[in-house]
């Protein structure tokens, strides 16, 4: 009789021990991360993101560059309060890297790199910014988003053709 209740117990305890590997497995799917389309205002937006970031960067091509980062950083708020997730969490991860002096080219050009590696996401997380091609430089191990197909090296003065197009 002893033997079969402990086998009685056992088969109790496995069936809870199933039921709880159920609910945490039902548990685990239901707290995958949503995913938010992109409406087309969120297309617009993030192709005037990309339309400021080519106006800066040509600024960075000329040879006594003046960049003023005022429009992006508005188009960078106008992003972040849009109500998508994930252009909040670029806007707010842009932000502290914007320039605070953009005449001070080694800075500037560190955290230039790291918005360009932000903005590659985004043209290709969201639809329809494929008027950008991203570029990449050996040289300075830096990536840049413009349009068109020539290089133009905006991160190093001295070898503006240095680079390649990368598909």
């Amino acid at each position: 009789m002893n033997s079969n209740s402990n086998s009685g117990k056992k088969n109790q305890n496995m069936n809870v021990f199933r039921i709880l590997l159920i609910v945490l497995a039902i548990f685990a799917l239901s707290c995958k991360e949503e995913v938010v389309p992109f409406t087309p205002a969120h297309e617009n937006l993030a192709a005037k993101l990309l339309s400021e970031n080519q106006i800066l960067l040509e600024e960075y091509l000329k040879d006594n560059p003046k960049p003023n980062w005022k429009v992006f950083s508005e188009t960078l708020d106008a992003l972040g309060a849009s109500g998508h997730p994930k252009f909040k969490a670029w806007a707010e991860t842009l932000h502290p890297l914007l320039p605070t002096d953009g005449t001070d080219l080694e800075t500037s050009y560190e955290k230039i790199s790291k918005i360009q590696e932000i903005l590659i996401q985004i043209k290709t997380e969201v639809p329809n910014q494929t008027k950008y091609n991203r570029f990449y430089c050996p040289m300075v191990d830096k990536f840049w988003l413009m349009t068109g197909r020539e290089v133009k090296n905006p991160y190093a003065p001295e070898m503006r053709d240095c680079g390649e197009l990368i598909q």
